[in-house]
């Protein structure tokens, strides 16, 4: 039986656009439903999420600090805001290093090598890693070799962290470091777009490797920024893992749920 559901990171509904009800319809609700956000760029932050509430009893949201800042007036019984309001004890702030447990889950949050969190969720012997935006940002093509050390240097320590946090933690039922990680793979950095990935890959035993990150701009882009992410050649680790594209509206990756 499932355990709980999340949903990290929504931004769009699974055709591409604002319509989350295919989604929504999917979720059971008689399960605890945890929504978790990195950090508040719009591609990762709508705040449509807090519509949820009224359909989903069990819901909890765990946010970044940065995102706490910009729906502040949202929870604020004193704002004019006139949208959905999520009651605020079902609202976690989460900053680099906190943890937040319940029953069902454990969630961490760590840094991230942009702004907000990168998060490690515990769930029924299963382990869920979303980086948010963390991720080695060199722009090889634009920066200086003290630029790109420095991105390199920042984006280790993020590793460092999360490295601690597995070696002291309980392993997943699977006996891998992660279950599912789910990471950017993001060609507009340029040349060797792909090292962020090849890194986190050698660094923690991963059972299962999702890219993301690859649907901004015009349908051109998308097609070419999807066709790079899913270059698992470049960076898959070749002596473990599986790499699974999910790369177009509403696919379905089974094994989540079996």
């Amino acid at each position: 039986m499932q355990d709980a559901t999340f949903v990290f990171d929504y931004w769009l509904g699974p055709d591409g656009t604002a319509d989350v009800s295919r989604l929504l319809d999917s979720i059971d609700a008689s399960i605890p439903l945890y929504v978790l956000v990195s950090h508040s760029h719009k591609d990762h932050y709508n705040p449509d999420i807090f519509a949820w509430a009224s359909r989903f009893p069990r819901i909890r949201y765990v946010v970044s600090s940065d995102v706490w800042k910009r729906m502040r007036h949202i929870v604020s019984p004193t704002s004019v805001y006139k949208g959905p309001r999520p009651d605020p004890s079902t609202v976690t702030v989460l900053r680099p290093g906190e943890i937040f447990c319940d029953d069902t889950v454990r969630v961490a949050a760590f840094p991230s090598t942009d702004t907000g969190n990168s998060y490690i969720a515990d769930c029924g012997g299963t382990r869920i890693f979303h980086a948010g935006d963390l991720n080695a940002w060199i722009w090889l093509d634009e920066s200086s070799p003290q630029e790109v050390r420095k991105a390199m240097g920042d984006f280790h320590a993020c590793l460092r962290d999360i490295r601690r946090y597995i070696e002291t933690s309980p392993k997943p039922d699977s006996g891998a470091d992660i279950d599912f990680c789910f990471f950017p793979v993001d060609s507009r950095i340029g040349r060797d777009y792909f090292t962020g990935a090849a890194e986190i890959t050698i660094a923690f035993n991963t059972s299962r490797f999702f890219p993301m990150h690859f649907a901004l701009g015009d349908a051109d882009e998308r097609r070419q920024r999807r066709a790079d992410a899913l270059r698992f050649d470049l960076y898959a680790n070749r002596e473990r893992g599986e790499y699974i594209p999910l790369a177009n509206p509403w696919d379905l990756y089974m094994c989540c749920n079996q």
